[in-house]
């Protein structure tokens, strides 16, 4: 695939962040321990006019988030945007969204759930990598997981070329003995779904698919990947990297395990690796979106190494 990428520029204890609703509606407590949170790290925090909308399931009406969205990627002291939570609606914003003005005042945008339907469409569109990482969901949790937060300060801070994630737990349910690398695509499985024949879109060739999923039974999750097997998302990719499932049943699923369900679904012979930790689980490692990663499977535990920077220091 072909790969324009713009880095935005590190994250310093000076940068200013802008705190903005993507999707769903954000509690106003959890709101203010996000704010306090950045606050508190000494950063500059710009919270969005309409961040504390509230409309049913959605933060408010389409046009007011993605005029918040365009502002933080307009204003020069915003280095950081953050969506506030997840939920539903971030799709509600993507042809409302100026990508020329966001290609020209590149930003670390971080992303996580809903939230990451923008982040794909971005970088597709734009070729300004971002992040599949920690949102404000994260970072409102009365205590923050130090892990999650450790790894993510030091993707959006500096060099992590060659800095390489164990794969404690995961499983290699298909290409052991190889290694494989691709620029990061993907996310949440629902929402990277909804992309599926639109614009927005990223190209799968030669990509390190990465695909999570929460609080859907087994039976949704092959209706999902069933849908982008046949849409050909699978056809090209270098390899496939899941999350572990969050509240996902196996219900009356005929699979005796989510692996053997996953490869049923996804037909191919490209390596799968499976149980990381970077979806809704607490603890989660970042992922840098159109960024190349590398994931080794010739030794007995599985390794991600990132081949290149998300930012420019």
């Amino acid at each position: 695939m072909t790969r324009p990428v713009i880095r935005p520029p590190a994250v310093t204890p000076e940068t200013g962040v802008a705190i903005v609703s993507t999707s769903s509606p954000i509690p106003a407590d959890e709101l203010d321990r996000v704010v306090a949170y950045f606050t508190d790290r000494g950063h500059p925090v710009t919270v969005a006019p309409h961040a504390r909308a509230a409309t049913g399931y959605l933060a408010g009406h389409p046009a007011n988030r993605a005029a918040d969205l365009m502002a933080a990627f307009a204003d020069p002291s915003i280095g950081l945007i953050v969506p506030a939570t997840g939920g539903k609606g971030a799709a509600q914003l993507l042809d409302l969204l100026d990508y020329d003005t966001i290609a020209v005042h590149p930003k670390v945008f971080t992303a996580l759930s809903d939230p990451v339907v923008l982040a794909n469409a971005i970088t597709a569109r734009t070729g300004l990598a971002t992040l599949h990482g920690p949102t404000g969901f994260d970072f409102s949790r009365p205590t923050i997981n130090q892990a999650t937060a450790e790894a993510f300060w030091r993707i959006v801070s500096g060099p992590v070329k060659d800095v390489e994630v164990p794969g404690v737990g995961w499983r290699v349910a298909r290409g052991s003995g190889v290694c494989l690398d691709g620029p990061v695509v993907g996310g949440h499985l629902g929402t990277i779904r909804a992309l599926v024949g639109t614009p927005w879109m990223p190209d799968t060739t030669g990509a390190l698919l990465i695909l999570e999923e929460v609080f859907v039974p087994w039976v949704q999750v092959d209706v999902a990947l069933t849908h982008l097997r046949l849409a050909g998302v699978f056809d090209r990719i270098a390899g496939l990297l899941v999350a572990v499932p969050v509240d996902s049943d196996r219900e009356d699923a005929p699979d005796t395990s989510y692996d053997e369900l996953i490869l049923r679904c996804v037909g191919g012979s490209f390596p799968v690796v499976t149980n990381a930790e970077f979806g809704h689980t607490s603890t989660k490692f970042p992922l840098p979106l159109g960024m190349a990663a590398q994931l080794d499977l010739t030794s007995p535990q599985p390794v991600l190494r990132y081949l290149e920077n998300l930012v420019t220091t």
